[in-house]
């Protein structure tokens, strides 16, 4: 018998807040986030609807939300909370996801199973979806990073281009970057679609900061060749059995280089968050050299774990991380299904 549930669409800080926490839990619970940048960024701006989940008797306020699910844009993310996994809401949780957001046009819609997740991969297979892509998340031993104090925006570049660091009071390199990102993911189902919106509701996230988003730019123009993005977050010490989630510096902020270590601060994770390439400058080396950059940036950081995630397809990729050390530590896989299937609610997880 599938769960009864209550759901209410988040429409204020505090809905937010309060999915924000259950996806934390999910990740500490899971190591792998559930939920995508881009889809909160979405339903943050009214993009995608961000559903909230309560068992039926006992309203979905804040304290007693059991799952989330975002759904809009052709794609549909759900997160059940840990200790509530087991008892079917997963399957009744995306009925109603499904049944709230469905495309009338019937176009295709897509959701990720993140993580060796055969629950998550049987709910989807229930629903009428069938995998059709894989992405990879690949993780670096820190002790490979570079041990030199290498400056990454002294690496020594092609003839026209030069290396600095994002300036949010620089006229134009919001602008800049979207467009190098566009040209470089027009192919990327997420990545590509961001807009200077977008961009500027990325930057007012805690973890961001302007030294961690290297530009690869033309001397002579206003255009940027590519780009490397790290994402570094922190976790407090802990104190008293517990800890906090924090980030390195925060929107308009510098960190420079640290001094510290994880031991004496808490953990430190680098992420390679996002790196590309326009396709006019493809075949020069410039990937390998962005990586090189993104390496030794992380480096000033002195992380505990690096991380990267890139789609199983795309093998040069694949190879180039692999030929600097990085191994695949999990697998993901996207679901697609024609919005014309219908929903089994009594799909049982």
């Amino acid at each position: 018998m599938a769960a009864a549930l209550l759901a209410r669409e988040a429409r204020t800080e505090q809905d937010l807040a309060e999915a924000r926490a259950l996806i934390a839990a999910a990740e500490a619970a899971d190591g792998v986030s559930p939920v995508s940048d881009q889809a909160m960024l979405a339903a943050a701006q009214g993009q995608r609807t961000l559903l909230l989940f309560g068992e039926e008797g006992g309203a979905p306020e804040a304290g007693a939300v059991v799952a989330l699910g975002v759904i809009g844009q052709g794609e549909v993310d759900l997160v059940v909370r840990p200790e509530a996994r087991g008892r079917g809401l997963g399957s009744a949780a995306l009925a109603l996801l499904l049944g709230h957001g469905g495309d009338p046009d019937g176009g295709e819609l897509r959701a990720w199973a993140h993580g060796e997740n055969p629950a998550a991969e049987a709910l989807l297979r229930g629903a009428g979806f069938a995998p059709v892509r894989t992405l990879l998340r690949m993780t670096l031993d820190p002790s490979r990073l570079p041990d030199d104090g290498r400056d990454p925006l002294a690496l020594p570049t092609p003839p026209g281009l030069e290396l600095r660091a994002f300036d949010p009071a620089r006229p134009g390199d919001a602008g800049a970057w979207v467009r190098a990102n566009a040209a470089a993911f027009a192919t990327h189902p997420e990545q590509g679609r961001i807009t200077e919106d977008d961009f500027a509701l990325m930057r007012q996230e805690p973890w961001f900061d302007p030294p961690d988003l290297i530009l690869f730019a033309e001397r002579d123009g206003a255009e940027l060749a590519g780009s490397t993005w790290i994402k570094t977050v922190r976790t407090e010490a802990a104190a008293g059995g517990g800890g906090a989630a924090g980030a390195s510096g925060g929107a308009g902020a510098s960190t420079g280089t640290d001094t510290g270590t994880g031991t004496d601060t808490g953990a430190v994770e680098c992420e390679l968050y996002a790196v590309g390439v326009r396709p006019e400058y493809a075949g020069r080396g410039l990937g390998r050299l962005l990586l090189d950059v993104t390496l030794a940036r992380m480096a000033q950081h002195r992380p505990d774990r690096v991380s990267l995630y890139v789609d199983g397809e795309n093998e040069p990729a694949v190879r180039l991380y692999e030929r600097a050390a990085f191994t695949v530590d999990s697998r993901s896989r996207q679901w697609a299904r024609s919005g014309r299937e219908t929903v089994d609610a009594r799909m049982e997880p």
